[in-house]
């Protein structure tokens, strides 16, 4: 079913804006964007590396198209969404330890 990809990963984002608003965690502001910036390029150049050479593949029910060299248009969200993610994990987990960082 093409687009359910898409849609998990949005509905994700969702999650997370919800989470964001809820504790307050500060997720969308500059070191943020520039942390996804850095994850996207780094991590989309390793991809464009390894669909060229055939060493990923994507699964054609999922995605709604591909970019050349065989890269859904999905992929820079789902590095998006790891980034913010895993930001967000960190600083609840620095709530939780008390070690809170701005």
């Amino acid at each position: 079913m093409p687009g359910l990809y898409l849609a998990a990963i949005l509905g994700a984002f969702a999650g997370v804006a919800l989470l964001d608003r809820r504790l307050r965690l500060g997720l969308w502001s500059r070191p943020t964007l520039v942390a996804i910036v850095v994850v996207e390029v780094v991590f989309l150049a390793f991809d464009l590396l390894g669909a060229s050479r055939g060493w990923f593949a994507s699964n054609t029910d999922w995605v709604i198209a591909y970019w050349p060299p065989g890269i859904p248009p999905e992929e820079p969200l789902l590095l998006a969404f790891i980034t913010v993610w895993a930001i967000a994990l960190f600083r609840l987990a620095g709530r939780w330890t008390g070690e809170e960082r701005p």
